[in-house]
């Protein structure tokens, strides 16, 4: 019967810290203090994001920014303290993640956080050929028989990165067609003339 409340007891103690953390800091931490004994003696492990968030000495609800304070050391900034030490770094030792150290400003103690480290990043690239094997193996289109046949698209050129003046000189190309397009499709209403004729001088 005893385990049946404990995640409940674990919850009220853990919501009642929280909501005396501003007005009562110490008797918040006394709460919090009494929470993570019960978790131990009933062998209930702690979360990193626990450990973080709650000293583990005091019982102090760390809020990092405040009082507390939040280091974050790299796996590079590490072997530079070390080298920079005189000691001898392994080139074959694996890559270590990021270290959080969180300092409690009630009590002065650290917890240390190992985090993983990030995955390694792989780009894969096409090769040219294959690239050029896709475009042409693509299927065509087909088209109704009362439209015109569509003009060819362009083949994708080796460099993808072309010049401003030649993509703003096609844009404006289009543009114009677009324009022509659309005053020739207008069917001439009345005599041809519009608002914009008659604002002229």
């Amino acid at each position: 019967m005893a385990d049946d409340l404990t995640p409940a007891s674990l919850r009220f103690l853990s919501d009642a810290a929280h909501l005396l953390a501003t007005s009562a800091p110490q008797t918040s931490a006394h709460l919090m203090i009494q929470r993570n004994s019960l978790m131990f003696s009933h062998d209930i492990p702690q979360s990193d994001a626990q450990r973080q968030h709650v000293c583990g000495s005091c019982g102090h609800i760390m809020i990092s920014g405040q009082v507390d304070v939040l280091d974050i050391e790299s796996d590079e900034a590490r072997r530079k303290k070390i080298a920079s030490q005189g000691k001898s770094v392994k080139k074959d030792e694996p890559r270590k993640g990021c270290r959080k150290r969180v300092t409690c400003g009630s009590c002065g103690s650290y917890t240390k956080i190992n985090l993983p480290p990030a995955n390694a990043i792989t780009r894969r690239r096409l090769k040219q050929s294959s690239r050029f094997a896709a475009v042409a193996n693509t299927p065509s289109i087909s088209t109704p028989s009362n439209h015109s046949p569509a003009p060819p698209l362009e083949v994708a050129r080796p460099s993808a990165n072309a010049s401003s003046k030649k993509r703003a000189k096609n844009r404006k190309q289009g543009l114009q067609a677009l324009l022509q397009q659309s005053s020739n499709a207008k069917p001439s209403v009345g005599l041809g003339l519009s608002l914009a004729d008659f604002m002229k001088k």
